[in-house]
């Protein structure tokens, strides 16, 4: 019985650290394509319809027409780094992240939540804000 319980509570453990890798691999995506300026690879981490919010705009949008307006936006102010300054859950169980964008015009306070979906952690919302500097 008790190698059993041994047992199953390292199956817990290892399916539990699957499902943070996964969670790390989309962060690590999507942080690779707002430092790259990559609308595409972005668009492609989100839920069907995402929260976006960017410097004029602010709604729901397809992932399509996400991709269409973070191409304008990095067309505008291609970006130059990112750094990531915190991280935590949120009261609804997703994952944020917060950082500043760097981009030729200027610093940008970028926050992304991740949702679990059916199969992977995807996108739920995108802020980019005008930010005076770094945090």
């Amino acid at each position: 019985m008790t190698r059993m319980r041994t047992v199953v509570t390292a199956l817990l453990l290892l399916l539990m650290g699957a499902g943070a890798m996964a969670q790390d691999a989309v962060k690590d995506r999507v942080v690779e394509a707002l430092r790259t300026g990559n609308s595409s690879e972005l668009a492609a981490q989100f839920i069907a319809d995402v929260d976006l919010t960017l410097p004029g705009s602010s709604d729901v949008y397809s992932k399509a027409q996400a991709e269409q307006i973070l191409r304008k936006f990095f067309n505008d102010h291609p970006p130059v780094g990112l750094v990531i300054e915190h991280s935590g859950v949120n009261k609804f169980g997703d994952q944020y992240f917060i950082g500043i964008l760097r981009t030729r015009s200027g610093y940008f306070r970028t926050t992304f939540f991740l949702k679990k979906g059916a199969t992977d952690y995807q996108v739920k919302t995108l802020r980019i804000e005008p930010s005076k500097n770094d945090l």
